[in-house]
């Protein structure tokens, strides 16, 4: 979480400067040289920054090409994305076969993951498959085959689609670009949100995880209707008469706090 949380400093730096100096940056974040050169050359490799000699700048393209980048999601409202994990995580038990998809919030899950035993995993992410693989309390990680998109660390395709035909989950934790109480979950990639819909329709339980900053949002496209979503995990930045709302829909809405 410190490297994410100094990350995301690195990234607010270039929005307000444009570009700075390896070195400037050092100084500013109080860390080695070492430290700060992993994190460029990490944020780099996701597409997030461009590296120069001597420097970073941001890179020229759309703002929505920026909002589809993993490190950049990763280093957004991490506070709200870890409070939401953590009661998302209550929800797994002893043996349990779980889908996550390839989001960020689904990521900040994995701590909290710790004191379960004899889970399965399945995910499309490869940041999420990497990070869970540090851990020795899972049963297995499956990771689903596919092509790889560029900087989003989401697996799609054909064989995706063959291997979770074939798997099925207690739970899928998944999130969206939006979600409103009249179209539920929306995104934006219209080939991701098509294996999202058939690893809804592999599991039991589908747990939406979605801060307060994306309720009321459409995107571009509904992939899962609130209809068919079991349980809302959100922040207490939602809108009380949303949460009235869903709860009127038979969806249990737990809402994570500060502590």
């Amino acid at each position: 979480m410190i490297n994410l949380e100094r990350r995301k400093q690195i990234l607010d730096i270039l929005a307000q400067e444009g570009t700075i100096k390896t070195n400037d940056l050092s100084e500013r974040l109080n860390v080695t040289g070492a430290t700060i050169r992993t994190d460029l050359r990490d944020l780099a490799r996701e597409g997030a920054i461009i590296r120069y000699h001597g420097g970073v700048r941001l890179p020229e393209r759309p703002h929505t090409d920026i909002g589809e980048n993993y490190m950049v999601r990763s280093v957004t409202h991490v506070g709200l994305k870890s409070r939401i994990g953590r009661v998302a995580a209550r929800l797994v038990g002893t043996g349990n076969s779980i889908i996550m998809d390839a989001s960020s919030t689904t990521f900040h899950m994995i701590p909290y993951l710790k004191d379960t035993d004899d889970v399965t995993v399945i995910t499309n992410g490869i940041h999420t498959a990497m990070e869970l693989q540090h851990h020795s309390n899972f049963k297995s990680i499956i990771l689903l085959g596919g092509m790889l998109r560029p900087h989003s660390g989401a697996i799609e395709g054909v064989m995706s689609r063959e291997m979770i035909g074939r798997l099925s989950a207690d739970y899928y934790f998944v999130s969206g670009n939006g979600f409103s109480v009249d179209v539920g979950l929306s995104g934006n990639n219209f080939f991701e949100l098509e294996l999202k819909r058939l690893c809804a329709d592999r599991s039991k339980h589908i747990v939406a995880l979605v801060d307060s900053t994306k309720i009321g949002a459409d995107s571009a496209s509904a992939f899962i209707p609130l209809s068919r979503i079991d349980y809302l995990v959100t922040d207490d930045g939602i809108d009380p008469e949303a949460v009235k709302i869903c709860e009127s829909k038979g969806i249990k809405v737990l809402i994570a706090g500060e502590n």
